[in-house]
């Protein structure tokens, strides 16, 4: 199930982050940041302001059963006049390899081509991070190339995969309409 973040989620997201750390650290910058109930506030807080000002949909994965917290999905950097954004994701390591990152990252794109009428998603992955290549290959993505350095992690500029999903790829792969151009 997903749904924006609030600040009731807080504590719970910092509890998610800390026993993922070192899995998702080796990826991402910002899990290794987020050390303190003011660092996991002001990440729903971010969600929250991006909603706002229509630069970011950020959505919590819960567990339907338990509504256990289980990672977030987003779209970011939306861009209204290219029609463009990124796609970015992270489940909790006892979550992983479920399909949950899967199917949260499907219906975030749904709303990205259905209801914002984007063109084009994109999703950078660190190279080496194969589970989360395997994420956008089930999706549809095709890998557009190689950005190399391109991101500071943990002390190490790392290379990263870019891969690129088109509207119309994402529409035929699941019988889906075209949204109407704006």
């Amino acid at each position: 199930m997903l749904r924006p973040l609030v600040p009731r989620d807080a504590r719970e997201l910092l509890d998610v982050i800390a026993a993922s750390r070192a899995e998702l650290g080796a990826y991402m910058n910002w899990p290794r940041e987020m050390v303190s109930i003011e660092h996991a506030r002001r990440f729903v807080a971010l969600g929250r302001d991006g909603w706002l000002a229509e630069r970011t949909a950020r959505f919590g994965m819960f567990e339907r059963a338990s509504g256990a917290l289980v990672g977030s999905v987003e779209i970011e950097g939306i861009d209204t006049r290219r029609r463009q954004a990124e796609l970015g994701y992270w489940v909790r390591t006892d979550h992983a390899g479920l399909g949950v990152a899967t199917e949260a990252a499907r219906s975030a794109l749904l709303y990205a081509f259905q209801t914002l009428a984007l063109h084009k998603v994109r999703a950078d992955v660190a190279v080496g991070n194969h589970s989360s290549a395997r994420v956008l290959e089930k999706l549809g993505f095709m890998l557009e190339g190689t950005l190399r350095e391109d991101r500071l992690i943990g002390g190490t500029f790392c290379d990263h995969w870019r891969h690129g999903l088109l509207s119309r790829e994402f529409n035929e792969r699941y019988g889906l309409p075209e949204a109407a151009s704006t």
